[in-house]
């Protein structure tokens, strides 16, 4: 009879830990998303780091070379010299007849 009482408690105890191994905080399940959420997350940090990369070499270059400046000025403000003519070229399938 007390062997039946603690095969019983025994298996209870199993059946307990198999379900927080499962289900329970800090499951095979959450493990997983975690994990995977971990990777999002490092591929997101590797892409801004490269975009701050860039975004430092950039500031270095406009700190040291005018005509990293001018050519800023150009491509984003549309910045046209004295003397010079502006042309935009459409591709033709943009073209107006």
């Amino acid at each position: 009879m007390m062997t039946r009482v603690v095969l019983f408690a025994l298996s209870g105890l199993l059946i307990l830990s198999q379900y927080q191994l499962w289900f329970g905080t800090g499951s095979m399940s959450e493990l997983q998303r975690l994990t995977d959420e971990l990777t999002r997350q490092e591929a997101e940090n590797a892409r801004l780091a490269s975009r701050n990369d860039e975004l430092m070499a950039e500031i270095a270059a406009l700190k040291t070379d005018p005509q990293a400046i001018e050519e800023l000025l150009r491509s984003r403000f549309g910045y046209v010299k004295e003397g010079e003519t502006f042309v935009r070229l459409l591709p033709e399938a943009d073209a107006v007849e």
